[in-house]
């Protein structure tokens, strides 16, 4: 569904209430999206990974 801001501002607040309460489906995703965003998590959590290494690496490693 679509909004308008000219149409929505012309309902009552209880219509427009109702009307943006509606869940949406899912979308259906292509199998290149799907890795893609497999891909992104992987990315995201190797990130994480080095960050924490980094920084624990940082606090054991003695200053001069």
């Amino acid at each position: 569904m679509k909004t308008d801001s000219h149409l929505a501002s012309a309902l009552e607040p209880s219509q427009l209430t109702a009307a943006t309460s509606l869940a949406l489906p899912r979308r259906e995703l292509g199998r290149g999206l799907v890795a893609l965003l497999v891909a992104l998590r992987v990315y995201i959590v190797l990130a994480v990974l080095v960050v924490i290494y980094a920084f624990v690496h940082a606090l054991l490693t003695p200053s001069s």
